[in-house]
């Protein structure tokens, strides 16, 4: 609606960039006020045409208050927990195993947006099915499913958590379940003992 509007804001986006700062703005209403940082993200081109493109990212910003250091509690209470030098290892060893090469969100379709399109496709085409669609966000199974993969994540938990994690955790399950039955079997017992009075006629004759 203004004139000259979008030369502004190609000048603003590459001063961004140029000089890397990051603009802070205002957004929401005054009865939900909030303070967000803009980022100017470059555009990015490769053979195949435009991988990303050039704009802004809204990143929410918290208040003061909302801030935590805990690491100022564990400082000076002497009792942090902290990673062993074989713990390290296993975890360099599996973020390693599952790294992602060459990363970047242009690669992951918006499962809700092909959702939508997908509706609307089959609306304009008279179909009764809806289409698959294929929600490329999920974890990858089968990439987590390789013997390498695998190894690495038996062996982080067990450094972390010691052999017989697995085990002590079953019988924590399965003495959590036993404990509910037994509540179950102490109500079922309950109703029972309850049904055979008539509750109604105790207390009209006040022998409740």
């Amino acid at each position: 609606q203004i004139f000259g509007s979008t030369r502004v804001f190609v000048a603003l986006h590459s001063s961004m960039l140029r000089l890397g700062r990051f603009a802070l703005a205002f957004y929401g209403t005054p009865t939900r006020p909030r303070l967000v940082a803009l980022v100017a993200q470059e555009e990015v081109i490769s053979s195949s045409g435009q991988d990303e493109p050039p704009g802004m990212h809204m990143i929410y910003l918290p208040y003061s208050d909302d801030v935590r250091y805990p690491e100022e509690v564990h400082l000076t209470s002497g009792d942090a927990p902290r990673a062993t030098d074989e713990q390290i290892k296993k975890a360099s060893n599996l973020l390693r195993r599952i790294d992602l090469k060459h990363f970047s969100v242009s690669h992951f379709a918006n499962p809700g947006l092909q959702k939508h399109y997908g509706i609307l496709e089959a609306l304009a085409l008279g179909e009764d099915e809806m289409p698959d669609i294929k929600d490329e966000t999920l974890p990858d199974e089968e990439g987590l499913a390789r013997p390498g993969v695998v190894k690495a994540i038996e062996e982080f938990k067990a450094a972390v958590f010691g052999e017989n994690y697995d085990q002590e955790e079953a019988e924590a399950a399965a003495a959590k379940g036993g404990a509910s039955k037994k509540r179950k079997a102490i109500a079922d017992a309950a109703s029972q003992k309850s049904a055979a009075y008539d509750w109604a006629d105790l207390a009209d004759n006040g022998k409740v």
